[in-house]
C-alpha cells in the first residue's frame, strides 16, 4: 500500500503568504515522501501562470523536479468547480477544471479527486441535484477517459449554506450516484474526517462503498474548527477505523490530507513535523497491513 501526502502539506501559514508550490514540493522532498497528490486546488490560489498560456510548461517544471527527486505524483485533487451554481466566473472555472484534469495526466496521476456539487434554490436543495450530478460526472469521465484517467468523487461534510446540508455527505448518496454515473473511471475518494465529522458510521460506509473506492483523504478532525489536523490528534478512532479498511481488503493509495497540521509551526520546526507525519503515515500503513495478513491467516 502507498503511503502519499498532498502537495498542501505545507501550504496554508498563519499570517503569512500561501506557500508556492516549488517549496512545498522540496519540503516534502526533504522530509522523505515519496509519492504526492498534486494540489490544482491550491495551485490556482498561487499561481497565474497556471491560469494563462503557458500551464503546461509550469506543470512540466513541477514534474522535473518531482523526476529529479524521485517522487511520483499517484493522484491529484481538482480544482473546485460548484457546477451546479454557475456564476459569471462558470466559464472560467469550467476551464481550470478541465486543465486540471489533463494536468493530472501530464504529471503522471492515475486518479484526480473531484467534488460533487450541490444545488440551491430559494434556500433549500434543489431535487434535481442529484440528477445534474450525473449529467455533469458522466460528461467528464468521458473527457477524462480521452485524457487517460479516472474521477475519484469525495463524500462531502457540513453544510452549504445554513440549514441546508452538502449533497453527497451520506455514503448512501456517494453510492447511488456511482451506481447511476455507470463509467468504469468514475469511483470513490474516502474522505476519513468529513466521515468523522458527520458522525457517519465509517465501518457500515466502508463496506456499502468497497467495491468503487480507490483511494483515500486521511486525516483527523478536532470538531468544525479543527479539520484536516494529523491522525492521532483528534476525536477518530484509528484503530477500528484501520480495522474496517482492513475487512474491505482496501489496496489502494494512503493519502494523507492535512493542511491544518502545519500553519502555526515555526518554519525551524516545519521539516522535523513533516517528517514525524511521514512516520505517523507509516505506522498507520504497516498497522493496516497488518490487520489485512490477520485476517487472512483466520480465514
Amino acid at each position: 500500500m502507498i503511503l502519499s501526502t498532498s502537495t498542501n502539506i505545507f501550504f496554508e501559514r498563519r499570517f503569512e503568504e500561501f506557500v508556492p508550490m516549488e517549496k512545498c514540493l522540496e519540503m516534502c522532498e526533504k522530509s522523505g515522501y515519496k509519492y504526492l497528490d498534486f494540489g490544482f486546488a491550491e495551485l490556482a490560489l498561487v499561481s497565474e501562470r497556471f491560469k494563462g498560456e503557458q500551464w503546461k510548461d509550469e506543470l512540466n517544471e513541477y514534474k522535473t523536479i518531482a523526476e529529479k527527486a524521485g517522487i511520483s505524483f499517484v493522484q491529484a485533487h481538482a480544482t473546485i468547480f460548484d457546477f451546479c451554481n454557475p456564476g459569471a466566473d462558470y466559464e472560467e472555472k469550467k476551464r481550470l477544471f478541465e486543465r486540471s484534469i489533463t494536468g493530472a495526466k501530464l504529471l503522471g496521476a492515475s486518479w484526480i479527486v473531484v467534488h460533487p456539487s450541490t444545488k440551491i434554490r430559494n434556500g433549500k436543495i434543489a431535487p434535481e441535484t442529484h440528477e445534474e450530478n450525473v449529467e455533469f460526472f458522466r460528461k467528464y469521465a468521458d473527457f477524462a477517459k480521452k485524457e487517460g484517467i479516472g474521477l475519484a468523487i469525495e463524500n462531502m461534510w457540513g453544510e452549504k449554506m445554513a440549514g441546508v446540508p452538502h449533497y453527497a455527505v451520506k455514503p448512501e448518496e456517494v453510492l447511488r450516484l456511482i451506481e447511476d454515473i455507470q463509467c468504469d473511471n468514475v469511483k470513490v475518494c474516502w474522505d476519513v474526517e468529513h466521515g468523522s465529522i458527520e458522525k457517519i458510521n465509517q465501518t457500515e460506509a466502508l463496506h456499502m462503498l468497497k467495491n468503487h473506492i480507490v483511494t483515500t483523504h486521511i486525516s483527523d478532525e478536532a470538531g468544525v474548527n479543527q479539520i484536516h489536523i494529523l491522525p492521532y490528534f483528534g476525536n477518530i478512532d484509528w484503530e477500528k477505523l484501520l480495522k474496517a479498511f482492513a475487512d474491505i481488503g482496501y489496496n489502494g493509495i494512503f493519502n494523507f490530507e492535512i493542511q491544518h497540521y502545519l500553519p502555526g509551526v515555526p518554519k525551524e520546526l516545519i521539516l522535523p513535523a513533516m517528517e514525524f507525519s511521514r512516520k505517523v503515515g507509516a505506522y498507520l500503513v504497516k498497522s493496516l497491513e497488518e490487520m489485512k495478513t490477520s485476517k487472512k491467516e483466520m480465514q
